[in-house]
């Protein structure tokens, strides 16, 4: 689970645990890293309209992609669970998460409200897992044997040891819930907060890429 979750503080508030897919943010950082690399082979070599009309399109691409692959996590504060998918952040106080399920991504119903992050979602582990289980019960309802197993959404280890990535986040979702439901009382409403400052970074790269494009 090393590559899952980590613990870390954002400043004054404490970060529990975060959950985000390593496999996107390692694509996404290195994408951005060429993005980098673009910007300062425009500002050495290529300082003209063109370069410029260029670089207003890789900060806008850069941006797109610290969105959609570097940004979404799911991150566990001692009052609320935050959502940071690519177009907002989504605070839920912990006493309102009513129940946890991934089918295919995170889904939390708060009320007549369902709330999702693709941070969390049925991976290849989590797969193989619910075909072992199928297997098993198959094994265990021919043996006569009481089946067993958890699939996603249904986790029934009482430890974390073993479980797929997506049962462990929702075996690890529901305890913290319920340890942090009292604290975060004092919170009654979900919080939306959109990413302004990254839509801005893509206007912004729009706007440059087609105003050199019309001055060169």
């Amino acid at each position: 689970m090393a590559g899952l979750t980590r613990r870390e503080t954002d400043g004054s508030r404490k970060v529990i645990e975060r959950f985000a897919p390593m496999g996107g943010r390692v694509l996404g950082y290195l994408t951005l890293a060429i993005g980098v690399l673009i910007l300062v082979d425009i500002v050495v070599e290529w300082r003209t309209w063109s370069g410029l009309s260029t670089a207003g399109i890789v900060v806008a691409v850069c941006a797109l992609v610290w969105l959609s692959l570097c940004r979404p996590a799911v991150v566990a504060f001692e009052r609320e669970l935050v959502l940071r998918n690519i177009l907002s952040d989504i605070h839920i106080p912990w006493h309102l998460v009513e129940s946890v399920n991934v089918a295919p991504v995170l889904t939390l119903p708060v009320g007549d409200r369902i709330y999702r992050s693709s941070a969390i979602g049925v991976t290849g582990a989590d797969r193989r897992a619910m075909r072992k289980s199928r297997r098993d019960a198959v094994e265990a309802a021919m043996a006569g044997r009481p089946a067993g197993g958890d699939s996603p959404g249904q986790p029934d280890a009482s430890n974390l040891s073993g479980l797929s990535p997506a049962n462990y986040a929702i075996r690890r979702l529901e305890m913290l819930a319920d340890k942090y439901a009292d604290a975060s009382r004092g919170t009654t409403e979900v919080e939306r907060q959109w990413r302004w400052p990254e839509f801005a970074v893509v206007g912004a790269g729009i706007v440059l890429a087609v105003v050199a494009k019309l001055a060169s």
